[in-house]
């Protein structure tokens, strides 16, 4: 019995749960605070200057003797610093002061593309991406709607830059007043890449493009189309496709794309010799056609079985 192929969409939706699961468990150090937060600060032998303050529309908050503070945008270690230089200044000597946010303001981020349940969600406190992302319900699950290589996570310019915090390969504006960075989905699902799995922000749009798609025609058993997922070559998407088909397919095979001139170039290519490791085996790119070619002696000989009575392992008795 033939084993049905792999699924990776399955596998990286796996992947993706077990992850989100373990970022959960993860110290928020690096949560940046904002308006509606409600923050409790305290200075170590000083009880009267113990404030629990929500922070306001402008991300600032009012303390003793050093007024208004800006603050939206600090995570409560950076707080803590800047109100210690402050007393520090002119009113303490070598202040001890702790921040800890008490209460998280409600935050609101779009999740869209191929995810199993695309929209607005409303979370309280620090989530990270991961999170976010199984909160849609992981990549989706319906046939030809894969999940490609990569995220976009779309950030409004007023909001902190997400890169301060985390070096990405690319992070550029895809609408005006926004940032947008490009994160490899695999490395961030398989957890070798902590520092991807970066805190989501109010406002935030996540957005996981569809896969790519090529297609294969010709000689084979299931011709059609095939996903395009990283490093695809072209023996696999002949596999994908359901292999050459014995009665009609051939080794020889020719590539169809367009160079960015929108030139058609064809690539001739054998099955055999790739293989065989003589030839390379092509990696297969967005909008290709990979076309098996027909041998004429077997689609003849396909034509004959089915127009000549020739018995196929039984026999026909007429009436006696």
């Amino acid at each position: 019995m033939q084993m049905p192929p792999p699924n990776p969409n399955k596998d990286l939706h796996q992947q993706l749960m077990v992850q989100a699961a373990r970022s959960s468990l993860v110290n928020y150090k690096d949560y940046q605070v904002g308006p509606e937060d409600l923050l409790v600060i305290a200075i170590y032998g000083h009880d009267d200057l113990k404030r629990e303050l929500r922070v306001n529309g402008q991300g600032e908050i009012t303390m003793p003797l050093v007024g208004v503070v800006k603050v939206a945008g600090l995570t409560t270690q950076e707080i803590e610093k800047r109100l210690m230089e402050l007393y520090d200044a002119k009113y303490l000597v070598n202040p001890q002061i702790t921040v800890s946010v008490k209460e998280f303001r409600h935050q609101q981020v779009a999740v869209t593309g191929a995810v199993d349940k695309p929209g607005l969600y409303e979370i309280i406190g620090p989530r990270t991406l991961l999170e976010v992302l199984a909160m849609a319900g992981g990549f989706s699950s319906k046939p030809k709607a894969e999940a490609g290589d990569v995220i976009h996570v779309i950030r409004h310019q007023n909001a902190p830059d997400v890169a301060r915090t985390v070096k990405m390969d690319t992070t550029r504006p895809f609408a005006p007043h926004t940032t947008t960075t490009v994160i490899d989905l695999r490395q961030l699902v398989s957890g070798q890449a902590p520092e991807l799995n970066i805190t989501v922000q109010s406002g935030d749009v996540i957005h996981v493009p569809f896969a790519a798609t090529a297609y294969v025609l010709g000689g084979v058993q299931k011709p059609g189309q095939v996903t395009v997922r990283q490093n695809l070559t072209v023996s696999q998407a002949l596999a994908m496709a359901g292999g050459i088909d014995p009665l009609f397919g051939t080794n020889d095979i020719t590539i169809m794309r367009f160079d960015p001139q929108g030139r058609l170039v064809r690539i001739k290519a054998n099955l055999k010799s790739i293989v065989a490791g003589k030839d390379p085996d092509v990696p297969v790119k967005s909008s290709d056609v990979i076309v098996v070619k027909v041998g004429e002696l077997k689609k003849t000989l396909w034509t004959l079985l089915q127009i000549l009575p020739i018995p196929r392992g039984g026999y026909t008795l007429g009436a006696f």
